[in-house]
């Protein structure tokens, strides 16, 4: 017998999601989650050190306070790698497993080169021609601040990537998982500083970015969930010279969604393999506008690596979703953007218990839309970029969006980049993403493609048909 998916059992299934959403929400209400003060406290760390997906903090210096003041042209130079060590294009990926299929394809390409960040349980004897593995003592002896600030177990151990790959040469990072690849074989963005690139024109605070590229009854993880139900933005401008600094590509095959999504949106035991427009083009995000993106497959042009840091105080599900809310409110100062790519990589999902994914998202679920709001609202008082990247850190851990600890790290990433040599970008006093506006507005209608309900198994659905 035929599956119907109809307009009333959509809204069914929508108010099913929210009953166990609160549910749940009572349930850590309880104090069954451990929500990280910006204090962060002795007992906050007691607390940390017995939550297992929050890392191991046993060898952390976690006493440390960040200053109110930092000189940043005091800060020594480490010396210069060796010539024959540096790259221009680096991927950055964490580990603790023997190199799988995906991460030999990636040292494959031609053009790139392959940082792997070991933990305490990644193979000791970790090799694979084109990479370089930092393993734990590699780490150490690197010479990072960050280094003894940064617990094991975690996935924020990928900070130390991030600065080995900026120190030695990259003006080009792409950051991705094990498990992702892409599609065709090469990593395709825009590689260049500049570009001409389809704008939103909205004055929404923030879009779902997966509703562009076909796909409107799915949301990435870290979308605020009390704006799922707003209609779809089909609305943007063509602009010229668009300095997209950071881009984000949608991922086919099992893309990063929350847990409510996967909870209530396909059968139990069922994989989901759905896709996305490759045909809709890229999109760039205004100022004053947000969205979640990730770490799995996502390119930093080398004027926003300085956005990579991953936060270490929150939870393995949220650390990327934060870092990336974090950056952009940044990048509004210094005229970057924010894009959205259609499909170029897949994703065959590592085992995951959604359950333990959902406990792990609370802080998406309860703090997303308040820390949307609070970055647009956001008024810096400092006036170089590194005080100013410190100054929101402080102000987001004082607000309870991590714990103060983050703060004191974001303290030491920065006077790590500059020890390194990279090149800090200036404020610019007039950032605009669209310095010249080709044609009028323009609308854009994707193809909606078939999505994943209950019920139906793998046989995925078009809402629209």
């Amino acid at each position: 017998m035929a599956i119907m998916i109809t307009r009333g059992w959509l809204i069914g299934a929508f108010v099913f999601e929210i009953v166990l959403l609160v549910l749940f929400y009572n349930y850590f209400q309880a104090g069954q989650v451990l929500l990280l003060k910006g204090t962060s406290t002795s007992e906050n760390f007691d607390l940390l050190k017995q939550r297992e997906f929050l890392g191991d903090w046993d060898a952390v210096d976690t006493g440390r306070k960040p200053k109110e003041d930092i000189d940043w042209t005091k800060i020594p130079r480490k010396p210069a790698p060796k010539a024959e060590d540096m790259h221009d294009k680096w991927i950055v990926v964490t580990t603790i497993s023997s190199p799988t299929e995906d991460v030999k394809k990636l040292a494959a390409m031609d053009g790139w080169k392959v940082v792997v960040v070991g933990d305490t349980k990644t193979p000791a004897d970790w090799s694979h021609p084109n990479c370089v593995f930092l393993s734990v003592e590699k780490q150490r002896k690197l010479g990072y601040r960050i280094h003894d600030l940064l617990p094991y177990k975690i996935y924020g151990r990928k900070n130390m990537g991030y600065l080995y790959a900026i120190q030695h040469g990259a003006k080009i990072i792409y950051e991705t998982d094990d498990d992702n690849s892409p599609t065709s074989g090469e990593i395709t963005f825009h590689q260049k500083e500049k570009g001409d690139f389809y704008v939103y024109k909205t004055d929404s605070v923030v879009v779902n970015p997966y509703e562009h590229f076909g796909q409107s009854t799915i949301w990435p993880r870290g979308y605020p969930l009390d704006y799922i139900a707003d209609p779809p933005l089909h609305k943007f401008v063509k602009c010229t010279d668009v300095e997209a600094a950071v881009q984000q590509g949608t991922v086919n095959g099992d893309p990063d969604v929350d847990a409510i999504y996967r909870l209530t949106r396909k059968d139990k035991g069922v994989d989901l393999k759905v896709e996305f427009d490759a045909k809709a083009p890229a999109v760039v995000l205004p100022r004053n506008t947000l969205v979640p993106y990730n770490a799995q497959n996502t390119l930093h042009l080398h004027k926003a690596m300085w956005g990579l840091l991953l936060p270490v105080t929150v939870t393995f599900r949220v650390t990327d979703i934060w870092r990336g809310y974090w950056a952009q409110r940044l990048m509004w100062d210094l005229g970057l953007q924010m894009s959205y790519f259609p499909p170029n990589a897949i994703q065959f999902r590592n085992a995951h218990n959604y359950l333990s994914d959902f406990m792990e998202e609370h802080k998406l679920y309860h703090d997303a839309t308040r820390l949307v709001r609070f970055l647009v609202e956001w008024k810096p008082k400092k006036d170089d970029f590194l005080s100013r990247a410190l100054e929101l850190s402080v102000e987001m851990a004082q607000q309870g969006f991590y714990g103060m600890h983050d703060a004191t790290l974001t303290e030491a990433w920065l006077e790590d980049l500059v020890s390194i040599g990279y090149e800090v970008p200036s404020i610019n006093p007039f950032p605009n993403p669209c310095r010249q506006v080709v044609g009028e507005v323009t609308e854009l209608h994707p193809r909606e493609y078939p999505s994943s309900y209950l019920r139906t198994g793998k046989k995925l659905q078009n809402l629209n048909n």
